[in-house]
């Protein structure tokens, strides 16, 4: 199970939780820091924020995932949280969560050939195999499939009413060319 699939399970498993259907869902600090900062409504539109963002990207064929979207980060506690917590929760691998924890809080490798990224991943080097295999990172001759899919993405979650509001939030994918700025 990748990391979308798991947020989706965490988020239905804790609207069954809410009916009285099911425990607490695990990991549980997540779990209760979500209770707290969400309304029945709120879990709801997580969880079709979710099932969008799934749904889309698996159809789309592409190999990285998109971000997180912030409405539903920031209900799981993305921004407060734990960072081993969340990034375990998110599929970050163990050398990129200590690379994280370092203090590298944002992309500075010189890639060999343009990677793509989900946005707010920060890889531990730009060909981090680990982070490859958990569809955090790819290296690329054309992102343009990943612009395709973040424009599509952005007007299916416009159409649910998702809100996006975090200023870190710059979309669903970074893009890093070799010896320059991304697009």
């Amino acid at each position: 199970m990748h990391a979308l699939e798991r947020v989706l399970r965490l988020l239905q498993d804790l609207e069954s939780h809410l009916e009285g259907a099911a425990d607490l869902p695990e990991p549980e600090p997540i779990a209760r820091f979500a209770l707290q900062r969400t309304t029945p409504h709120d879990l709801r539109l997580c969880t079709a924020i979710v099932e969008t963002e799934l749904e889309l990207w698996e159809d789309s064929g592409l190999h990285v995932r998109p971000a997180l979207h912030p409405y539903v980060a920031e209900r799981l506690g993305a921004y407060t949280l734990d960072d081993r917590l969340i990034g375990r929760l998110l599929d970050y691998p163990d050398c990129c969560i200590e690379h994280f924890l370092q203090g590298r809080t944002h992309y500075d490798h010189d890639p060999p050939t343009t990677v793509v990224l989900t946005e707010g991943f920060v890889p531990c080097r730009a060909t981090c195999d680990p982070a490859r295999r958990a569809h955090l990172l790819e290296t690329t001759d054309d992102p343009t499939p990943y612009r395709e899919l973040e424009r599509e993405l952005e007007q299916a979650l416009h159409r649910l009413g998702a809100p996006t509001y975090h200023s870190a939030y710059q979309g669903f994918y970074e893009i890093h060319r070799p010896g320059g700025p991304h697009p």
